[in-house]
């Protein structure tokens, strides 16, 4: 079994496999360990990868970079519709509403969902993977932001399965980075001591995501995250290219933006500009020959000039700091190390703020390029049954609070309960209980939109069938399992009507042993949900409910006994049938797409 991790960037990406020796991050055909985000498609075949970033001025129009953001968008998204006119290659809506990019492809118009196009990069990831490890690869770990919702993960979902892969857990970035930071330590308190505390930044290329991690030996709990979706190295970029546009408009009368070649040239230099800087204060020369209309143009800037020209964007930097202090009820001086990591936290000017609002040095023992696709790979090591890797439990959390709405049956219109709360552990399941007499449909939803990156707050709609009433005509129990699995996906993965069965008269219930293991395990797994929501320090009123229930059907029993004291007791045996849900989920491909996606990629 193959043990490989992929850190899916906005702008690029990194393979990292499981060897004897340890973890190593491995090469592609050009020996660089990085692997740009890029698909070019052309009159005879596509390219992948360093093969299609350099041809992203020849062919503009045909080669897709920073799709990752359109994962489960549909096309009327406001985040796709803004996005649209600053890109090079076309979008056009596929026949599901989601976004599709449009390209010419075996001199074709083709529309392609981004799930075929991130299926495509994964299937160039994957053969990378393959060379390096000289065995077929299936299963592997991906990475996510944290602040992907549920029908983002899903879309990375169904594109691994388009390039034929296995996905056994989709991992947020930061805690693929504390678990690479953690697993080597060998002086992590003791279990039962005090926690070590430490902040994770990573900065990258489109997004900014904090978390604070609790380590003790063999574990690690993450306690808070925070993110802004809107500060990447992609908007110190769009800095320096608005201002070299106006200069050159002033200089040499050009109007860049006319022009996508020279736009997306420019751009490419002033990502260079940009990580010179960042090692150098002088003044550094931009010089672009043949630039447009035959003319050469030339600028210059400093590290002081960029800071000043970049004070909103650096500003918004302490925003999620402070966030994860105050949802973590942390101060300062519990944080024992912030580690940087991501290629934009390499920016003097993003350190210096960070290492200000901590009052600390920072650290940077990880690689910032590559701890990601590193923590993947050891995820996968310790779910793999191939490796032996050290004991060690990893306690995510639910970004945004999820909760359910349905018809009521007893008041009139939409009863509402939050099922699981912002930074709740997962993965995690719970057990609801409904009394009612036909099938029911829930909403699931996010309960607070304006925390979201993302337009809908809608997760999906569950229909629970075949519910009948009782034989006496009473509502039925239906009991409603939810979950929150090791993806961070949301489902209502299963619902049992509980019957009530009374035996006639001397007759003895075959499967008693049966009822008592249904009963036990229903117990324990009621028991099980309070230890651990006392565990994160929840409110008590499903307790409080569910005690009512079990009282309830005690006082029942009793009032029988007291009403026939002579007879024999009729005896009571429950019986669960399993139910089917029938799931319309927001933004997913229908299995016939998917298949198909497959068949094509295959």
């Amino acid at each position: 079994m193959s043990v490989v991790g992929f850190d899916l960037g906005f702008q690029s990406c990194y393979v990292a496999v499981a060897r004897a020796g340890g973890i190593e991050t491995v090469a592609n055909e050009y020996s660089d360990r990085c692997t740009p985000s890029f698909v070019s498609f052309g009159p005879r075949n596509r390219s992948i990868g360093a093969a299609a970033k350099s041809q992203v001025v020849t062919n503009y129009k045909n080669t897709v970079q920073g799709f990752k953001r359109f994962h489960g968008r549909a096309f009327s998204d406001l985040y796709v519709q803004s996005t649209k006119s600053k890109l090079a290659y076309d979008l056009a809506p596929i026949p599901s509403g989601s976004t599709g990019i449009k390209v010419m492809y075996m001199e074709e118009e083709k529309v392609f969902s981004v799930e075929q196009v991130t299926g495509m990069l994964l299937s160039k990831l994957k053969e990378t993977a393959e060379s390096a490890l000289k065995k077929p690869v299936v299963d592997c770990v991906i990475s996510v932001p944290s602040y992907f919702t549920d029908s983002e993960r899903r879309s990375v979902m169904d594109a691994a399965q388009i390039a034929g892969l296995n996905c056994l857990r989709l991992m947020n970035e930061t805690t693929a980075v504390s678990l690479a930071y953690g697993i080597y330590k060998q002086d992590l308190p003791a279990p039962e001591e005090k926690p070590r505390i430490v902040v994770f930044v990573d900065l990258g290329h489109s997004g900014y995501q904090v978390s604070v991690c609790a380590f003790n030996k063999g574990k690690l709990k993450v306690l808070a995250t925070a993110f802004d979706s809107d500060l990447g190295g992609k908007d110190f970029d769009d800095i320096l290219v608005n201002h070299f546009c106006e200069e050159f408009a002033k200089k040499y009368k050009l109007d860049v933006r006319s022009k996508p070649r020279a736009l997306v040239r420019l751009y490419q230099e002033c990502e260079k500009l940009k990580k010179l800087m960042s090692a150098n204060s002088s003044d550094l020369p931009l010089n672009i020959e043949c630039f447009m209309n035959d003319i050469d143009v030339s600028g210059k800037l400093n590290r002081g000039q960029f800071e000043e020209m970049c004070a909103e964007l650096l500003a918004k930097v302490e925003g999620p700091l402070r966030s994860v202090m105050e949802q973590a009820k942390l101060k300062k001086e519990d944080i024992y190390a912030v580690e940087i990591v991501g290629g934009a936290s390499r920016i003097p000017a993003v350190k210096e703020r960070i290492s200000k609002f901590f009052g600390k040095e920072l650290s940077t023992t990880l690689n910032a390029d590559e701890a990601v696709a590193r923590g993947c790979a050891l995820q996968c090591a310790i779910l793999s049954p191939a490796f032996k890797v050290r004991e060690f439990s990893i306690t995510d959390i639910v970004p945004y609070s999820i909760s359910l709405k349905w018809n009521s049956a007893a008041e009139e219109g939409l009863s509402d309960c939050e099922v699981f709360s912002k930074n709740h552990a997962a993965p995690f399941s719970k057990v609801l209980t409904f009394y009612r007499k036909e099938p029911f449909t829930l909403e699931a939803y996010y309960d607070n939109p304006k925390e979201l990156p993302y337009a809908n707050a809608t997760i999906g709609q569950f229909l629970v069938q075949n519910v009948v009433p009782q034989a006496s005509g009473e509502s039925a129990k239906v009991k409603v399992k939810v979950r929150v699995n090791v993806h961070g996906v949301f489902s209502v993965s299963s619902a049992s009507l509980v019957e009530v069965v009374k035996l006639a008269e001397g007759e003895e219930p075959m499967d008693t042993d049966q009822n008592l293991i249904v009963k036990e395990e229903e117990n324990k797994m009621q028991v099980d949900q309070e230890d651990q929501k006392l565990a994160a320090g929840e409110n008590e009123d499903k307790k409080t409910e569910a005690e009512e229930m079990e009282t309830s059907t005690e006082d029942a029993k009793e009032e029988k006994k007291n009403d026939q004291p002579q007879a024999k007791k009729a005896k009571v045996k429950t019986k669960t049938v399993d139910l089917p849900i029938e799931s319309k989920l927001q933004g997913q491909l229908s299995s016939d797409e998917l298949n198909t996606f497959v068949e094509n990629e295959g």
